[in-house]
């Protein structure tokens, strides 16, 4: 029974390695991308942005702020996060044409 446990335990660890040296991979891609000053909860509503694009590019801000990954967060904070990345250039926001209460967002081109 003990080497169950210790076989399980080295396992884990070695998963946990596997995790970490991805989380530093990826932090390394997103400075790459200029997204290392982002706080977490704006590399968060990105990645719910960018689950959420359809074919055209774009995507309801509704649907932003339902994701999953934004749940622990307030729509204020979501908004305030949606503001500060369309001032920092990464998202553009555009209202419905046909109906004001509805905006999209897209994730902007980088410029080099």
């Amino acid at each position: 029974m003990v080497l169950f446990f210790k076989s399980q335990e080295v396992v884990v660890k070695q998963q946990l390695a596997h995790l970490f040296r991805l989380r530093d991979a990826l932090d390394q891609m997103e400075s790459d991308l200029g997204l290392g000053d982002l706080n977490d909860l704006e590399r968060r509503v990105l990645t719910a942005l960018g689950q959420g694009l359809d074919g055209k590019g774009y995507v309801a801000i509704r649907h932003v702020l339902d994701s999953h990954l934004l749940g622990r967060y307030s729509r204020a904070s979501i908004y305030r996060s949606l503001k500060s990345l369309e001032e920092a250039g990464f998202i553009a926001v555009r209202q419905d044409e046909s109906d004001a209460r509805r905006s999209y967002v897209s994730i902007v081109e980088p410029q080099s």
